[in-house]
């Protein structure tokens, strides 16, 4: 397949490595993954449980990552709070915050159950504080104008809900995910689509916590530079655009940016080709970004290795 064909999902950065990510690509060639995606492809109500504890669990570990200098993630109840959880069934990471600070709202968004999404288990005493939206966000518009070709039927699109829109969210969760019985070509603008929604709705200076996998492939590697680039980064990124030139850069350059590349799907769905990120870092650029990467990402390489190994 030529270059310029791939998906920035599959592509890896080029001009660097670490020994720790060989490593874990030679365990990956030698694993097979069809037996846990059938698993989840296909989850009951025990399972659709084990996985509600789990993501309490980690979100449990994600809050308490900076404990010790007294950087939690969620704080104790002595102060309003408000967080966007994205991708939020079955509803685990909600479940911790909720209840740890009795006083925080929420709003969580959602595929419906009906359309293939998980099944909302938030427990009944919290549903109060949630509010939740049932909604594919992929069909949310999120460009200043759209225009399509003559040849094209406009695809449905329904305007971004204005509660996601007053910019009051501390924190935002970024845990949706494609699903593998939708259309393939919509993986990519489900990954823009939740990435512009919390640019758009978080409080500047809040905390964002996104899930990202294969830090080696382009697409990862420019999410976790522009992460980077605008917060204090750990793995969550922190005061997002708080700082006045981190606040120009997400107003002037990330979300006019995305929207741009959000518009430029011609009626379509596709996936991310090289060059459309370019606007973040040019693939140049982040080859020189390898040594922060791998610094950055390390430990992860080495934790997955552990857990293939074992």
């Amino acid at each position: 397949m030529p270059t310029e064909l791939q998906s920035l999902h599959v592509n890896s950065v080029p001009g660097w490595g670490s020994d720790d990510l060989q490593h874990l690509k030679n365990l990956k060639r030698k694993n097979t993954f069809a037996t846990r995606q059938q698993t989840a492809d296909n989850a009951g109500p025990e399972l659709q449980q084990i996985w509600l504890k789990k993501m309490k669990k980690i979100m449990n570990q994600i809050d308490n990552s900076g404990a010790s200098d007294r950087l939690w993630v969620v704080p104790f109840s002595n102060r309003p709070f408000r967080f966007l959880d994205l991708g939020c069934c079955p509803g685990g990471f909600s479940t911790y915050i909720l209840k740890k600070n009795k006083e925080c709202t929420s709003v969580g968004l959602s595929l419906d159950p009906t359309q293939g999404g998980h099944p909302y288990l938030l427990e009944e005493s919290l549903r109060a504080r949630q509010t939740v939206i049932f909604a594919d966000m992929t069909t949310f518009h999120l460009g200043e104008n759209t225009i399509y070709p003559d040849d094209l039927i406009q695809p449905v699109t329904i305007p971004m809900p204005e509660i996601l829109l007053a910019r009051d969210f501390d924190l935002v969760l970024l845990d949706a995910h494609h699903l593998r019985n939708q259309p393939a070509s919509t993986a990519d603008l489900l990954a823009i689509s939740q990435v512009l929604i919390a640019l758009l709705s978080i409080k500047f200076g809040g905390t964002i916590v996104m899930k990202l996998a294969s830090p080696d492939t382009q697409y990862t590697a420019t999410m976790l530079f522009m992460l980077d680039m605008l917060s204090t980064f750990y793995v969550i990124a922190r005061g997002v655009g708080g700082k006045p030139d981190r606040r120009l850069q997400l107003q002037d350059v990330i979300i006019p940016g995305l929207k741009r590349l959000w518009e430029s799907r011609d009626g379509r769905a596709r996936r991310l080709l090289a060059g459309d990120l370019d606007f973040i870092i040019d693939n140049r650029q982040l080859e020189g970004y390898g040594a922060r990467l791998n610094e950055l990402c390390s430990c992860v390489w080495q934790l997955q290795a552990s857990a293939l190994e074992a």
